[in-house]
Order: structure tokens, then C-alpha cells, then sequence
């Protein structure tokens, strides 16, 4: 495709996509108190942008910041499910629990996500030991994650989306297993098994079936009342 064909066919979802970060930015603008969680369902459309970026240089065959295919559609697609999906996960989780200790660690997380990220980017483009901190980051964000809600009084979400849940979040602590081994330089995938295996999975199992859980469950936002307490609204 040209870049004029490609600049076209994307022009619509961006749009879309800045209009529904815009929305969310503002509703969480509109809630009392200042919580992180909704201002993380903004942000992490942010990550769509840069994803809809690396999937135009993937279509119109170009390069971007010294990548070509199939650098370009993998970097999109980690954009979109590593970048947007996970943070958004997790943003999710923090309507979950009512364990105040709990809710400090899932808003924790979501500083670490676009950190490890950038570092996971910057091992990437070749920078020394950042592929091994990168992959060990995002292990230790999804295993505490999954500590803080089976701990933290997940009773805001029934019990059948909550199952779903706990199911879609342990499912990327195993599928970092070949990422690990693939940053630590022992790998025992090749790149297409890689996509296969830990790429696929996570899309489907973590990003998935966990917005299918917070469809299902539709766990309420926190709100600050003015003694500062949590409550449901």
C-alpha cells in the first residue's frame, strides 16, 4: 500500500481513538478525588496511538526509527496488547478490590507498566541489559498483580467474572517464561513459535478474556468522600 492508501485507511480509527482517550481523560477529570486507575484508562490509549504508528510503516513497507517488517507489525502489535491491553487490565483491577493496601499496589503497578515498557523498548533497539530487566519487570508486575487481587478483598465484582479474572491474569505469568528465557539469551522458541505461543496466548488469554471478565463483571469505580474513605459509586 502507498503511504497515501495507508494514511487514508488508518485516518478514521485515530481519529476514533484520540476522541475515546479525550472522553476518559475528562471523566476522570470529572470524578471527586484524584484517581489513578481512570486516569490510566485514558493514558493507555496513548499506546493505541503508537500502535496504529507501526502498523502504517508495516502496511506502506517502510521503515520507522531503523525497523522494517517484521519489526514494524511486532511493535505494533505490542503497542496494542503489551502497551494499551495491559495497562487498561490493570487500570480495571483496581475497581476490583476494596483492600486499601491492595489498591496502593495496583496503582503502584501502573507507574511500573509504561516504565517497563520503555525499558522492554529500549532492549529492543540494542541497549545493553535491557531486554533482561524489561522481561524480568513485566514478570514481577503480573505475579504481584495477581497477589493483590486474590488477597485484596476482590468483592466488587461477582463471583463468576471474578473466576474469569483470576483466570486472564495468571495466564501471562507463564507465557513470560519463553520471553525470559528469549531476553536471558536462552531461548527455546524461535521467533514464529515466540508469536505463537507467548504472543497469541497473552492477546487472547490476558488481554481477552480479561476485558471479557470486566464486561461481564463491570466492577464500579472508586470515589474519595470527604474523609477520604473509599466508597462504591
Amino acid at each position: 500500500m502507498t503511504n497515501a492508501a495507508v494514511t487514508a485507511f488508518l485516518a478514521v480509527p485515530a481519529l476514533l481513538v484520540m476522541v475515546v482517550g479525550c472522553v476518559l481523560l475528562r471523566r476522570a477529570l470529572a470524578k471527586p478525588g484524584f484517581l489513578l486507575e481512570e486516569y490510566g484508562l485514558a493514558v493507555a490509549w496513548v499506546f493505541v496511538v503508537g500502535s496504529l504508528v507501526w502498523l502504517s510503516a508495516f502496511l506502506s513497507g517502510s521503515t520507522l526509527l531503523g525497523f522494517g517488517a517484521p519489526w514494524t507489525w511486532l511493535a505494533a502489535a505490542h503497542f496494542a496488547f503489551a502497551g494499551f491491553g495491559a495497562l487498561t487490565v490493570t487500570s480495571l483491577c483496581c475497581r476490583v478490590v476494596s483492600s486499601r493496601r491492595a489498591l496502593g499496589i495496583l496503582r503502584a503497578l501502573l507507574i511500573a507498566h509504561p516504565i517497563v515498557y520503555l525499558v522492554t523498548a529500549a532492549g529492543i533497539s540494542g541497549y545493553r541489559y535491557c531486554d533482561e530487566l524489561g522481561a524480568f519487570g513485566y514478570e514481577v508486575i503480573f505475579v504481584t498483580q495477581v497477589g493483590a487481587i486474590v488477597f485484596g478483598r476482590p468483592n466488587r465484582m461477582k463471583q463468576g467474572p471474578r473466576v474469569l479474572l483470576l483466570f486472564a491474569l495468571t495466564v501471562p505469568v507463564f507465557t513470560l517464561v519463553p520471553a525470559l528465557a528469549w531476553a536471558w539469551g536462552r531461548p527455546f522458541l524461535d521467533m514464529f513459535e515466540m508469536v505463537r505461543y507467548h504472543g497469541v496466548i497473552n492477546a487472547i488469554g490476558h488481554i481477552g478474556l480479561g476485558f471479557a471478565a470486566f464486561a461481564w463483571g463491570r466492577p464500579p469505580s472508586h470515589s474519595v468522600n470527604q474523609e477520604g474513605h473509599l466508597r462504591q459509586v
